[in-house]
């Protein structure tokens, strides 16, 4: 086994992982805000159309007269 060559050492490859995971992470950071900022803008409009409904059915209500009385 020994023929008196020398046998190089493992050469490492310098590889770029530790960047590729910041822009993985960064890309899945952007994915998840604008997936946030989508379900909270149309949670509010429609929170808003249902406040503005039960808003209108209160205030059209034609059994109140609008009247202040005061109890003896």
């Amino acid at each position: 086994m020994d023929t008196g060559k020398i046998v190089p050492a493992k050469v490492k490859k310098k590889s770029n992982e530790a960047g590729q995971s910041l822009v993985e992470f960064a890309l899945l950071l952007l994915v998840i805000v604008l997936l946030s900022f989508g379900f909270i803008a149309v949670s509010n409009r429609n929170l808003g159309r249902l406040w503005e409904a039960y808003v209108r059915l209160i205030v059209d209500d034609p059994t109140q007269n609008g009247a202040i009385t005061i109890p003896n």
